[in-house]
């Protein structure tokens, strides 16, 4: 019998495996996917994610395969500076901001994982689980296979099969907001020089939606961007065609931001036509209904990231909650599976744990909203005004920590104090 079976190796499920082995506790990681498969285009990594990263021991390495940068310029759709955020500091946080592809992240961790030993078995698709027992629970394949481990970690994302065992009739509810990511290559724009007042990386709130432009490579010669659109639910099948449609995806953008009226900097409309089709990828925006639990009633079976919590990208945290979930969950098993654990504390240690974590996930939920909101393209004039007039007294009154200091210094290790 395993100690612990991971579901998933996108974000979460690595994490917590490396964070395992710190404590000497072995685990398989359970993955549908091929080693090969690419996922998602560039993430930001702000830094209580990238403090993660650095326990983990691989944080030196990515940070020299992303942007490294601390302020998020805040302009208005003409370009007018609103105001500036820190998205990391080396000075306050001891991290600056990471903006990098998701699938280097992952290739790091996969990479991070075989050399510490850790199992993966790939192209294993779980169905859900089997049973949960007093001491085990046991997971089943679509292959046919069944295993039991002592404890079972759903780290298998929004659509997870896992999430369904404790909790029936929790499927993601999508937002009204999707993303349309692109990339084009510096040499390739004639108008960085012209970006009448633009600083990069920055977000621009115009009337018509957001737009993100962030260099994604070490030297900054990979500029990528994230459009903001409202949209009608496709479900999951729609979902998936729209990703492999990369012409709808350019029509859209076309439609939105080339219209000679629609308020945008040149910079965004050239980077709209001069994106390579093939570089397009959408990401539409689902959350999870809230959960009261992250845990099974006898407390064996687990979820972490997105198939606890899907948070929108709206606010640069969701792969960080997943690596947070991950590092102080390890801390968790680790306690529990020490020699010397009565195992009749394990639901008062679970429910500790839980409580942690999902007080914290309720305020970055929060936080993520009212950053989505503001993204959305305003119809109106008077609404566009207070849109901006938010933002602008946000940064004159809490300066560039913009009220998130709370959220990019948390130190997963605090959990060890709600612990005890």
């Amino acid at each position: 019998m395993l100690a612990v079976a991971i579901i998933g190796s996108g974000m979460a499920g690595p994490v917590l495996a490396l964070s395992l082995h710190k404590h000497s506790i072995p685990c398989v990681l359970f993955e549908l996917r091929t080693p090969d498969s690419q996922q998602g285009g560039n993430i930001a990594l702000a830094p209580n994610a990238l403090r993660v990263l650095d326990h983990l021991g691989i944080y030196d390495r990515l940070r020299l395969l992303g942007y490294n940068y601390e302020e998020l310029g805040f302009t208005n759709g003409s370009g007018m500076i609103l105001g500036k955020l820190w998205n990391g500091s080396q000075k306050v946080y001891n991290f600056p901001a990471l903006r990098i592809h998701r699938s280097i992240v992952k290739e790091e961790l996969i990479r991070e994982c075989e050399k510490k030993g850790i199992e993966i078995r790939w192209g294993k698709k779980c169905t859900g689980v089997e049973e949960e027992r007093e001491g085990s629970a046991v997971v089943r394949f679509e292959d046919g296979e069944t295993v039991e481990a002592q404890f079972v970690v759903g780290a298998d994302g929004i659509h997870s099969k896992i999430r369904p065992f404790m909790f029936p009739g929790t499927d993601p509810i999508f937002s009204g907001l999707m993303g349309v990511m692109g990339t084009v290559m510096v040499q390739n724009l004639n108008s960085l020089c012209e970006t009448h007042g633009l600083d990069l990386p920055c977000m621009i709130f115009g009337a018509k939606g957001s737009f993100a432009i962030m260099p994604a490579s070490f030297g900054g010669n990979e500029l990528g961007y994230f459009a903001t659109l409202e949209a009608k639910d496709r479900g999951r099948t729609g979902w998936q065609m729209l990703e492999k449609n990369q012409a709808e995806l350019k029509e859209m953008l076309h439609e939105r931001f080339l219209p000679e009226k629609n308020g945008f900097p040149v910079l965004v409309k050239e980077l709209v036509e001069k994106t390579a089709s093939e570089t397009l990828t959408s990401w539409p925006f689902f959350s999870v209904p809230h959960l009261h639990s992250w845990s099974s009633p006898n407390k064996r079976i687990f979820v972490i990231g997105d198939a606890a919590h899907a948070i929108p990208p709206t606010g640069g945290q969701g792969a960080a909650m997943a690596f947070e979930d991950a590092e102080t969950l390890a801390y968790v098993l680790a306690r529990v599976l020490a020699s010397d654990f009565n195992a009749n504390h394990l639901s008062d240690i679970v429910s500790k744990w839980e409580h942690h974590r999902i007080d914290r996930i309720v305020k970055v939920v929060n936080f993520t909203t009212k950053n989505g909101d503001l993204r959305k393209s305003s119809p109106h004039y008077y609404e566009q005004a207070a849109k901006e007039w938010i933002i602008w007294a946000t940064f004159k009154f809490m300066g560039p920590e913009g009220g998130a200091h709370w959220m990019y210094a948390y130190n997963a290790e605090s959990v060890l104090g709600a612990l005890a």
